[in-house]
């Protein structure tokens, strides 16, 4: 994407993506309007069976430090039809997925923002909490590489 394009199209552009490949792997799926607090795609496969609910969370090539979370989602849901997925639009024009259940990301944001706020800072002195969270690639564990365009968490639950 040319420099300029706002968060807004950046993320809006992730939620068409998610959709599409969903699309293409045979299932149903639409953006929610705008505004929505817990999601932004709902999925079904096509006997309206079994549907799923996505939040999309998109980074492009000039982000630097990664996926930017609001505080919220340290916040767990409970709820085993809810995912999101990291979208990461690659300088290259190809893009990466990385799938997760929405309570596990949740935890990790969570333990991730937490090693942070109490490690001191370069000249000692204490973290001040912020209203994000950044979760990037120097987070990343071997599960969360795993998950690099595994869809199967979404659609194995929506076969």
């Amino acid at each position: 994407m040319p420099k300029g394009k706002s968060n807004n199209l950046v993320g809006c552009a992730g939620e068409y993506y998610v959709c599409a490949e969903l699309c293409r792997q045979g299932f149903l799926s639409l953006v929610t309007p705008k505004n929505n607090p817990l999601f932004d795609v709902v999925a079904t496969n096509p006997e309206v069976s079994d549907s799923v609910t996505i939040q999309v969370k998109t980074k492009w090539s000039e982000t630097k430090q990664g996926w930017k979370l609001g505080k919220d989602i340290e916040m767990p849901q409970r709820n085993s039809d809810l995912f999101v997925v990291l979208v990461d639009l690659r300088p290259d024009g190809t893009t990466d997925f990385y799938i997760y259940e929405y309570d596990v990301l949740s935890k990790r944001v969570r333990d991730s923002y937490s090693a942070y706020i109490h490690k001191p800072k370069r000249d000692g002195g204490q973290r001040k909490e912020v209203g994000f969270r950044w979760f990037d690639f120097t987070h990343f564990t071997y599960d969360d590489k795993r998950r690099k365009n595994d869809w199967r968490l979404i659609t194995d639950k929506l076969k």
